[in-house]
């Protein structure tokens, strides 16, 4: 199993750069030429896989691919149901490999690749609409990425303007990232600090998950904080025409709610325009400006 995730995260790479809207004609996706021999050469381990022994295999499928897809374009959002289908697609591929005649599998695998590519960009158009128009349907390889990287702890507390000293326990991470670095970074400091993010490997203080699918109701948090992380998404929903803003918003007032009386939620970049609507007697709004850009980091607490 370990080879093969090895080669599963080759040909991730190898089709990294690829553009999934492109049409057949001039599409340069498919299996590269070490996946279809590691297929061929352990062709017989393949079909005798156990059930748990899949269900393993498209779990790692599916997360993969939700991971590359994210550091193409961080503001796809897919929800519980779109992974669900997301599996259900790599049911389908592996199915389909085990069913090849041994003597044909060469073949067999290049028309399973375009049936399999097909059906994830489809499935992309219909979770994430707005695709469609950012991908030329015509251009084999990505002229454009909308990547997000992740930042130094230190480099986070500065730009947030953030004195570790001064926090609210618990704090939360809204976004950490993969790596988790500012949570881990507080937790090394003593403080009692959990993320989460969609693609973290879940521990006892790291969730994986989505911020609209982790509940906040859990607990009152001292501080809550995200790095061009909610904010940013925010942010582009509310500039885009067919944008998820409202939903935004919604979840933006139950992050304030969920703050302890003096709590704080820290993020980058501002947003000016559902900012201005906060009562003053309950929220006190201070910002900073983000040395270098025309960007500001706000500090809203809890009164």
């Amino acid at each position: 199993m370990d080879s093969l995730k090895t080669q599963i995260d080759q040909q991730l790479r190898y089709n990294s750069t690829k553009n999934l809207f492109c049409i057949e004609s001039q599409s340069r996706l498919g299996f590269s030429s070490a996946t279809v021999s590691y297929i061929k050469e352990h062709f017989a381990a393949l079909i005798n896989l156990s059930k748990q022994e899949e269900e393993v295999l498209v779990d790692y499928l599916a997360d993969k691919a939700l991971e590359s897809l994210c550091r193409v374009n961080q503001f796809y959002y897919f929800s519980s149901s779109d992974r669900l289908a997301l599996k259900g697609i790599y049911v389908e591929m592996l199915a389909a490999i085990m069913q090849l005649p041994a003597r044909a599998i060469a073949n067999g695998l290049a028309d399973i690749a375009k049936q399999h590519y097909q059906a994830l960009q489809a499935w992309v158009k219909r979770s994430n609409p707005f695709a469609k128009t950012l991908y030329a349907s015509t251009e084999p390889y990505l002229e454009q990425e909308v990547v997000c990287g992740e930042y130094a702890a230190r480099t986070q507390l500065q730009l947030l303007a953030i004195d570790i000293h001064t926090l609210q326990e618990p704090v939360l991470d809204l976004g950490c990232g993969q790596q988790a670095y500012l949570v881990k970074h507080l937790k090394a400091a003593g403080l009692e600090a959990f993320g989460v993010d969609r693609l973290a490997t879940a521990t006892n203080y790291l969730h994986k998950a989505d911020w609209f699918e982790f509940d906040l109701s859990g607990r009152s948090w001292g501080t809550i904080i995200s790095n061009i992380g909610f904010s940013n998404h925010f942010l582009h929903h509310h500039l885009r025409v067919d944008g998820d803003y409202t939903r935004y918003a919604l979840r933006y007032m139950e992050i304030l709610r969920s703050l302890k009386v003096g709590g704080a939620f820290y993020y980058a970049p501002d947003l000016p325009f559902i900012e201005q609507y906060l009562d003053p007697a309950k929220f006190r709004i201070s910002k900073t400006a983000v040395a270098g850009t025309a960007h500001w980091a706000t500090k809203v607490v809890k009164l």
